[in-house]
């Protein structure tokens, strides 16, 4: 029977005029309590996860900071990135990384590296994409380094203004290692749009870096202006 009251007024909702339907916001901290059985459900994944966060991987003997144009922050996240892909490659045209300086979200302090610091530095979950570039998109790149006041750069530097690949400089191609994010049109990075070819390696950023600190054990502390 209640089935088919339901049938029948659905039937009149729909075939009637509409109905103007008002509401009144509730303040669910005022009017709600917690659910104690819920709280108690997750409490032991919660702690098992506060123990797996808190294991150390690595250490650290500086300060590692953000700031524009070139940091020990940006240049070691760009260099983590860099050697965790390239390290058993042999690369046959220039290559470098391009990050993004919003990217990094957390500075890491001297002392003991746990994994929940990493997890702060990229708590996204981008991952890495290879894109090979015409050798004409290097300008651009260039430009837009100088305009945004610098980005992470690893094996490549910025002198005057102009980007100086390591390697082969009479070449048509180039390869940037690079985040999925930017490679789709974050931070307004066209010049990926340019892209002859790509690679989607599924490896996200932050266990790129979260392997490198622990192949490091000690964070490698590179203060190089790298863009000039």
């Amino acid at each position: 029977m209640i089935f088919f009251g339901g049938i029948i007024l659905v039937s009149f909702l729909a075939c009637g005029p509409q109905l103007k339907v008002t509401s009144k916001p509730i303040d669910i901290a005022k009017n709600i309590e917690a659910d104690g059985d819920l709280s108690n459900f997750i409490l032991p994944y919660s702690a098992e996860l506060d123990v797996k966060m808190n294991v150390k991987i690595a250490e650290s003997k500086h300060d590692f900071i953000v700031a524009r144009p070139s940091s020990n922050l940006m240049n070691w996240t760009a260099d983590a990135v860099f050697y965790n892909q390239t390290r058993n490659k042999k690369l046959s045209e220039p290559t470098f990384c391009l990050l993004n300086f919003g990217g990094i979200r957390s500075s890491i302090g001297k002392g003991d590296i746990k994994l929940k610091d990493l997890y702060k530095v990229m708590p996204f979950d981008n991952s890495i994409v290879w894109v090979k570039l015409p050798i004409s998109a290097l300008q651009k790149i260039s430009v837009y380094l100088k305009s945004s006041g610098g980005e992470p750069i690893s094996n490549v530097q910025m002198q005057s203004g102009k980007l100086i690949l390591n390697g082969d400089q009479e070449t048509d191609f180039f390869w940037v290692i690079t985040s999925d994010y930017l490679y789709h049109g974050g931070d307004h990075m066209d010049f990926f749009q340019e892209s002859i070819e790509v690679i989607e390696t599924k490896t996200l950023i932050r266990d790129a870096l979260i392997e490198e600190a622990k192949f490091q054990k000690v964070l490698v502390n590179d203060t190089t202006t790298r863009i000039l």
